[in-house]
């Protein structure tokens, strides 16, 4: 299956994804080809890796279907997913008009800041929350530019892995 990866910062990337024998998978990116094997640690999203025979720890964190935030060899990167008929569609429909966004916990946990409020103008990326998790600390952000409608914790309530924490309207038009 072929899938194209948008970064928050803009770059695209072409994603080919054939499975092979054994759970192993031949992946190429932009062309080219590397040899890979994901194996599912808890099935909440953490995975160890083999990428060309160097191995690393992983977990892929899903705001909805098609934004993710993938961290890798303690990177983070968050990435917007397509898959050919999404990117066929949407060049053909253009971006369209902003849309609403449910914030969620990428893990769980516990809230140990509240970065915004409701009514708050918010841009794409801008952090609303902090969340503790196995004694680190975890920003959360929102993907989307937005308005705060609705804030659905507080500090010091523990969180389930996707659970709702705000809601964002789409931002008034300039």
């Amino acid at each position: 299956m072929k899938y194209f990866l948008e970064s928050k910062s803009g770059r695209t990337f072409e994603v080919e994804v054939n499975e092979l024998a054994d759970e192993a998978m031949s992946v190429t990116i932009d062309g080219r080809e590397i040899s890979a094997d994901f194996i599912d640690v808890d099935r909440r999203g953490q995975y160890a890796a083999v990428l060309d025979w160097c191995s690393f720890a992983a977990s892929i964190e899903e705001a909805d279907e098609q934004h993710l935030t993938v961290n890798i060899a303690g990177e983070s990167f968050e990435m917007t997913a397509y898959d050919e008929r999404e990117r066929a569609a949407q060049s053909v429909a253009g971006q369209g008009a902003p849309k609403a966004e449910l914030i969620k916990a990428s893990m769980p946990g516990l809230i140990i800041s509240l970065s915004t409020e409701v009514g708050a103008v918010l841009q794409a990326g801008e952090s609303v929350a902090v969340l503790e998790a196995m004694k680190m600390q975890n920003e959360v952000c929102c993907q989307n530019d937005g308005v705060v409608v609705e804030v659905l914790v507080a500090v010091g309530d523990n969180v389930e892995a996707n659970q709702p924490l705000m809601r964002l309207a789409p931002p008034p038009e300039s």
